[in-house]
């Protein structure tokens, strides 16, 4: 078995008579202009593409589909490598990839399958996300990426559906927004329990080696920049590894590790300290254009006329008055660039407002990007590139997140019933990050002015 590391969540795995290329995003900006890469990728096309039988792509976040990449291959790839992708309701990646020329094998829940003399299993995670175990006889490996499988039962479960473990990958730091400028003890204590995850996965699963990636960005925005005082660094998932008794591989992009040679991490760890002395002084970039009102207005038109086409208005004016819940209330929202105050609600309609705290604070742009883009809610999450109170981050979820639902196939409609177990898994979720970041904050509202 053999392992190359290409870049961030990136991997050649070649084990057995076949070596599937996971993950496959290598250059350029993702999450609307939030992230870019540690480290340029130092392999090109060809050096990538070399020995690929199989493309794996665990989930649709841009760090992981890059459709770039994709139609970079396709004249000379998509008729002899096939796309592993997880089966889903959408079938959007799908499609997208068979646009391309690309032929789709969908891999269901937990069932293993053949690929030549190599077993392959992937697993569905939590709202989109998917590892991939392949196995064949003598090697077993997990691509765990950044599935959210990080407390105990979850990880037991996981244990005996894929056996003993010769080697794991795993995400090692956050990768999202984790609380304004003001809230750096936030961002600590969530790069400790990443951690902590790294050494529970470790322990419950019981992998001779555990190599930690798919972490090797930074928020690269003016807006964001902030959130990279407290990520994790490669060292620090060596220590939690090692403590919990796995074996840390750390690789440098470009990097490989054959399971039949000793491997010496040292020099990647050398290479990594120079990289991480250096990232407060990586390029960022400039929030973007300014979108006029005028345009917002019409954008959100736009918007509201796609949420009522796949949801149901009246059971949206129910769950607002719900006691307790406090859904779809107008959220107010300084635009940072205009420097004014607006409120956003798919039913009582977006309105500049005189004045009043706001409940979050962004540029227009990015406010745009979600007005345009069912996923757009998702995708501030994940780049950060704004900054509210807990309250003010619960009420704008809580509003906002009816794209990021659509996204995934699911509708606030009678139907989401049977979805049932998705919702809490979101409110659990919204519940956790709103107590972690009130605890110890010692904040009573953010400073948006």
């Amino acid at each position: 078995m053999q392992i190359t590391l290409i870049n961030h969540a990136c991997v050649k795995i070649a084990i057995g008579d076949i070596a599937v290329l996971c993950d496959p995003w290598i250059d350029g900006p993702v999450f609307n202009f939030g992230w870019d890469l540690l480290i340029k990728t130092p392999l090109d096309i060809d050096a990538i593409m070399a020995g690929v039988t199989h493309i794996w792509i665990s989930h649709e976040h841009p760090d992981h589909f890059s459709p770039k990449f994709l139609e970079q291959i396709a004249g000379q790839y998509a008729s002899r490598i096939p796309i592993l992708f997880q089966k889903t309701r959408d079938k959007r990646v799908k499609t997208f990839c068979e646009s391309r020329g690309f032929t789709v094998i969908e891999l269901p829940d937990r069932v293993r399958r053949p690929l030549g003399g190599v077993a392959v299993m992937c697993g569905t995670s939590e709202f989109y996300d998917s590892w991939l175990y392949l196995s064949d006889g003598s090697a077993r490996v997990l691509n765990l990426n950044d599935c959210r499988e990080r407390d105990e039962r979850a990880l037991r479960r996981l244990a005996r559906c894929v056996g003993p473990l010769d080697l794991l990958l795993t995400q090692f730091s956050y990768a999202a927004w984790k609380g304004g400028t003001a809230d750096a003890h936030y961002r600590a204590l969530a790069a400790q329990q990443k951690l902590a995850v790294v050494g529970l996965q470790t322990r419950i699963l019981r992998p001779r080696h555990v190599v930690p990636f798919a972490s090797f960005i930074y928020f690269s925005n003016r807006e964001n920049a902030y959130l990279n005082d407290r990520v994790n660094r490669p060292d620090d998932a060596h220590a939690a590894i090692a403590a919990t008794g796995g074996q840390p591989v750390i690789l440098f992009p470009g990097d490989r590790w054959d399971s039949n040679k000793p491997y010496d991490d040292s020099a990647a760890r050398e290479r990594y300290h120079v990289v991480y002395a250096d990232l407060p002084g990586l390029p960022l970039r400039p929030p973007g254009d300014t979108v006029p009102l005028a345009v917002l207005q019409h954008e959100f038109a736009d918007y509201r006329a796609k949420i009522y086409a796949k949801n149901s208005g009246l059971l949206i004016g129910l769950l607002r008055r719900l006691p307790g819940l406090g859904a779809f209330r107008p959220v107010t929202i300084r635009l940072t660039d205009l420097d004014t105050l607006v409120s956003v609600s798919v039913l009582d309609g977006f309105a500049v407002v005189a004045g009043g705290e706001p409940d979050a604070a962004m540029h227009s742009s990015s406010l745009s990007f979600i007005f345009r883009n069912e996923f757009g809610y998702d995708t501030l999450t994940v780049n950060g590139r704004f900054d509210a109170t807990p309250a003010g981050f619960a009420r704008m979820t809580k509003s906002l997140a009816i794209g990021s639902l659509n996204a995934m196939g699911l509708s606030v409609s009678p139907r989401l019933l049977l979805n049932l177990p998705i919702v809490l898994i979101l409110l659990r979720l919204l519940v956790t990050v709103l107590h972690t970041m009130s605890s110890g904050s010692g904040r009573a509202k953010a400073e948006f002015q």
